[in-house]
This record gives C-alpha cells, sequence and structure tokens, in this order.
C-alpha cells in the first residue's frame, strides 16, 4: 500500500528544492567570480623598474655640466650629475616621466623622457647658458663659491649649534615638501600651536609684540609650531633672506627639489631655506647676508 503526501505538500517541497538549487548555483557562480578574481590578481605582472643613465652637458659648447641638479618627477627624489656630466637613476619606473635639471649659469630645463622596460635607458640633457652670463661660466662658480663662504662664516659665527642640508640630501629625500623633509630628517616635528603659545618665537606670551613691530618678525602668522625645550614655539622663517611671515606653513609651499640649502639654527629657533632661484641670482651678483638673530 502506497500512502500520497497530499498535494499542497508536494509543491511547496518542489518549490523550496528549487530555490535550494538556484541558491546552490549563484553561491557557485559567485565562488567562481571570487577565485578569478584572486587568480587575476596573482597573474598581475609586477611594475617593471629599470635604471636609467643620463649626461647633462652645454648646449651651445657640449660640454658636459657637474654638479647639476637632476630630478624626477614622479619618483620624488633627484641626483647631482658627476665631473663628467653623468648621473643615474636606480630602480626607476617604466614609462614617461618629467625630468627637470637645474644648474647655476644655466636656464632651467624640464622634459619628458619616456624610459624603456628594457635595460639600458639613457637620457641627455641639454641646458642653454643663461644670456647674461655668456661671458664665462668661472664668474658663475667664482661667484657660488663666495656665497657658499659667506653661509660658513655665518654659521661659525654663530653661538649655537646648526644643522645643515645641501643639495645631496635635499634631492635624494622621498619627502614631498620642505616642512615634511624637516619633520622626517630632524626632531623638530611641526604640530599645532596652541592658542597664545608665543607667536613671535619666544614662547613667551608676555614677549608678543605689537602691530608695529609685527613687520620686523618672521614666522609670525604661522599656525605651526614646534616643541623647543618644553615649551610651544614659533620658529622664525626666513626664505632666500626675507623674512616668511607664515613661519613654517610657508616651508610646506615649497619642494625639496626647490630647494639649495636649509639651516635650522639654535634647535628651530631660527630656519633659514635657500631656493636655487636665489643661488640663480647670486651667481650673476654675490650678496651680503642677513645676520642671525638667535635667542637661547
Amino acid at each position: 500500500m502506497f500512502r500520497l503526501n497530499p498535494p499542497g505538500r508536494r509543491h511547496w517541497r518542489n518549490v523550496g528544492l528549487a530555490a535550494t538549487l538556484a541558491a546552490s548555483i549563484q553561491f557557485a557562480m559567485v565562488g567562481l567570480l571570487f577565485s578569478t578574481g584572486i587568480a587575476a590578481q596573482e597573474t598581475e605582472p609586477a611594475p617593471v623598474r629599470v635604471t636609467l643613465n643620463g649626461v647633462v652637458f652645454d648646449a651651445l659648447t657640449g660640454t658636459p655640466i657637474p654638479g647639476a641638479a637632476v630630478y624626477l618627477e614622479e619618483e620624488g627624489h633627484g641626483v647631482l650629475s658627476d665631473s663628467l656630466g653623468l648621473f643615474r637613476f636606480d630602480d626607476v619606473a617604466a614609462g614617461p616621466h618629467l625630468i627637470s635639471a637645474i644648474q647655476f649659469g644655466y636656464e632651467e630645463m624640464a622634459l619628458v623622457a619616456d624610459v624603456p622596460e628594457e635595460p639600458g635607458a639613457f637620457v641627455e640633457v641639454e641646458l642653454a647658458p643663461q644670456p647674461i652670463l655668456l661671458e664665462g661660466i668661472t664668474a658663475v662658480v667664482d661667484n657660488i663659491s663666495t656665497m657658499e663662504r659667506r653661509f660658513r662664516s655665518r654659521r661659525r659665527a654663530a653661538p649655537y649649534q646648526t644643522r645643515v642640508f645641501g643639495q645631496e640630501r635635499l634631492l635624494r629625500t622621498a619627502s614631498s615638501n620642505t616642512l615634511e623633509f624637516m619633520a622626517l630628517e630632524t626632531f623638530y616635528r611641526p604640530v599645532p600651536c596652541p592658542d597664545a603659545a608665543g607667536i613671535v618665537g619666544t614662547g613667551n606670551p608676555a614677549q608678543i609684540m605689537d602691530a608695529n613691530r609685527l613687520s620686523q618678525v618672521a614666522g609670525t602668522m604661522s599656525t605651526r609650531c614646534i616643541i623647543r625645550r618644553g615649551r610651544f614655539v614659533s620658529p622664525k622663517v626666513y626664505i632666500d633672506e626675507i623674512p616668511a611671515f607664515g613661519g613654517l606653513d610657508e616651508l610646506e609651499a615649497y619642494s625639496t627639489a626647490q630647494i639649495y640649502l636649509l639651516e635650522i639654527h639654535s634647535s628651530g629657533a631660527e630656519i633659514r631655506a635657500y631656493t636655487y632661484g636665489f643661488m640663480q641670482r647670486m651667481a650673476s651678483r654675490p650678496m651680503a647676508l642677513i645676520p642671525l638673530n638667535l635667542w637661547p
């Protein structure tokens, strides 16, 4: 004797079976797509990185230019050309790159170079002499040497310690701007200035100057301070010998590729930054440096 299930019960059982089968198929498809995505990620080739070599030379004479600052915009760092004008970048991503080159007495050059995936990439960078300096590069070298001596003399005369960062260090850093470089390379890490923290750089609210003397102070409008000897202070900042009223905030606007020299005096009390543009002007006519206005 056979017992038949009621029609209604059989109907719901069939519906349930169909729903289960559909869910199983959907789950299997999701799993297939997921595994396919993982396989695609696993098989995606890594970016090709190669060594890029090059040379910087005079566009008129064809002679190599030593000591030129060569900068890769996408990679975020640079190098100096050697005595033969040669330079080298290791571990560079294949593809187009914007290359900038700067040397005193020459026009700044920027070009796009397509770095191939195969080894042996080489790029030539030619710099045109500045018209005002066509009489010779010897005077340029002498004038830059004069400015370097003046920098050193001022540092030696300072009664407090000075930290100095030159071309090589500034070009090779991965920092995106000068403020970030200072934070990474020194103990002077910028922090938000609290209210009445001594905006004139002394850390003493009682010494805040009135409006008549505000223009004499560098760094008075900065929103960033450093902690110096247990106090919040806003360093005095000079860029190209001009007071930077924005203080540390203004350093953020300059990439490290723009800065030729960075001096940090008296545990961060005063900061002097010099751009390539400033040094280019000094290559034509050196100037006397503003004395340091340090405080203990």
